[in-house]
């Protein structure tokens, strides 16, 4: 999880890069913790999770772009409506932003949210053309098997802290899935890759602030 808030001259601000051992420990390695049992009556977090069959596709894999950008969205906005949040809406240029943050990652043989060194904030640039103030966020995940599918990555994501805040920030309005499955990486070949773009932009005050990773 990596998100970053800022009121830059010129739309950019480079912030320090998190080294891929630690975007592993925590996009993985909590997945894999919260994905070895099932939830129980202690956990506080179960009802955020859309009930089955609420949110369609959403436990299939190798779903079409189209099909698993709304079940992902779907699932994001259940728990953020369960939270008294507004729901945020998908728009393209953060889709696109997902894809290419995917991609980049394959590329540079990485998991991570500066592949090859690049600006968490480089792939968000169509997005905040024109911003004088933004506040942004990525949530990533890479897995293989039933683990790959929205339900199950979204479920991880819930029972990890960092990830769930970017889920969960009020002031997020809008939102871009980023989905590649059945790829071969990191030794696997049966990997699903997710990558979640959050974002707000334009005039608002409310948006400026420090980064935080």
């Amino acid at each position: 999880m990596r998100s970053e808030a800022a009121a830059p001259p010129d739309g950019k601000r480079r912030i320090p890069r998190l080294p891929a051992a630690l975007a592993l420990a925590i996009a993985v390695g909590s997945a894999a913790v919260a994905l070895a049992a099932p939830a129980s009556a202690t956990d506080s977090y179960a009802a955020l999770l859309a009930p089955p069959g609420t949110c369609a596709g959403d436990a299939n894999l190798d779903l079409g772009p189209a099909a698993a950008r709304s079940a992902m969205l779907c699932l994001v906005n259940y728990a953020r409506v369960r939270s008294g949040l507004a729901p945020l809406r998908l728009v393209t240029t953060l889709n696109l932003a997902g894809q290419a943050k995917l991609q980049a990652d394959l590329s540079c043989r990485e998991f991570s949210h500066n592949p090859c060194g690049d600006a968490l904030s480089s792939v968000f640039a169509r997005y905040l053309a024109g911003a004088s103030n933004y506040k942004i966020g990525e949530n990533l995940a890479w897995s293989t098997g039933e683990r790959g599918t929205p339900r199950q990555t979204l479920n991880a994501w819930l029972h990890s802290a960092e990830h769930r805040e970017n889920l969960l920030t009020p002031q997020f309005r809008d939102l871009g899935v980023g989905y590649l499955p059945d790829r071969s990486f990191q030794g696997r070949r049966d990997a699903t890759l997710w990558s979640q773009e959050f974002g707000a932009a334009g005039q608002s005050r409310g948006l400026a602030g420090k980064p935080r990773s």
